[in-house]
């Protein structure tokens, strides 16, 4: 398997489980402030990282300031879905979110001076298409302009944060970053969460969700996007990741008996032929430049 391969693949997987934990988070987000949720939910991956961000802080010392913000993009990017999640819901608040592979591609191709791949636009297209019809995105019963803005805003921080992991993830490495940028975040987290003043729930399975959000639902497939910006280009982990609703959706379908309609399998459909095009092609071309 190729570098840019294993790379999609790492993107996918974290993908996956980051969609399961959507459906996690909106069983707990009216328990907790949505900013104050995702800087305990990073504050506790970062406890976990920390050690090998010790262990691999001479690569971080390489950009510092860089790994740093890539770590507090975490905080802002999630604190901007939690309110886009809870005032609008889970569906449009990942549909919104995932507009960010059209502003990569379209960043590219504007300021980058970049020519993405024909097949690259169609696969935007197609999964933005996708997961509008998986989240219904037109089934707002009223529109909640900060909701809105919160989930546009949402798929700017994303956009950003793939941008820049990318750029650092080079000078650095993948997982070296990963640990550096959690680990960093997590401090701010633990300042901006300040779990010492929270009044602990009645119901004591919101605080273990935080903690199985931290852990297994965030400091891992953080670690595996993450990683997989050093191996394949930004947009095409923009789109690999648009795997997360049709995670969500199934999820969903499986464990807490939601029924999908039938529009909301076509969209099932569209995003994972997306990633598989964008996915095999993009290997394929990886594969092509190395026997050159």
């Amino acid at each position: 398997m190729n570098r840019t391969a294993v790379g999609i693949t790492m993107a996918a997987v974290g993908g996956i489980i980051f969609g399961t934990s959507a459906t996690v988070v909106g069983t707990i987000i009216d328990d907790v402030d949505p900013l104050r949720l995702s800087a305990m939910r990073i504050a506790v991956a970062g406890v976990c990282l920390l050690p090998w961000a010790v262990v691999y802080r001479g690569a971080i010392g390489r950009a510092p300031a860089r790994v740093a913000i890539v770590g507090l993009l975490q905080i802002v990017l999630n604190g901007s879905f939690y309110v886009s999640l809870q005032r609008i819901g889970v569906g449009p608040a990942i549909g919104l979110e995932f507009l960010a592979p059209v502003f990569i591609v379209v960043w590219d191709r504007v300021i980058g001076h970049a020519h993405p791949r024909t097949v690259t636009w169609l696969a935007v297209f197609t999964s933005v298409v996708g997961v509008g019809l998986v989240v219904q995105i037109g089934d707002f019963a009223t529109v909640d302009i900060v909701g809105v803005l919160a989930g546009i805003g949402a798929a700017v921080f994303l956009a950003i944060y793939l941008r820049l992991s990318e750029a650092v993830g080079a000078i650095v490495g993948g997982f070296p970053l990963a640990a550096g940028a959690i680990a960093i975040g997590g401090a701010a987290g633990l300042f901006v969460a300040r779990p010492w003043s929270i009044t602990l729930p009645s119901d004591p399975t919101v605080m273990w969700t935080i903690v199985v959000l931290g852990t297994l639902m965030m400091a891992l497939p953080l670690s595996l996007e993450i990683s997989s910006l050093s191996r394949a280009p930004a947009r095409v982990v923009g789109v690999v990741i648009t795997i997360e609703p049709v995670a969500a959706a199934v999820t969903a379908w499986i464990a807490l008996d939601e029924t999908l309609a039938p529009l909301q399998i076509v969209g099932l459909v569209l995003i994972v032929a997306a990633v598989a095009a964008v996915s095999l092609t993009a290997s394929s071309r990886r594969k092509a430049t190395l026997t050159a």
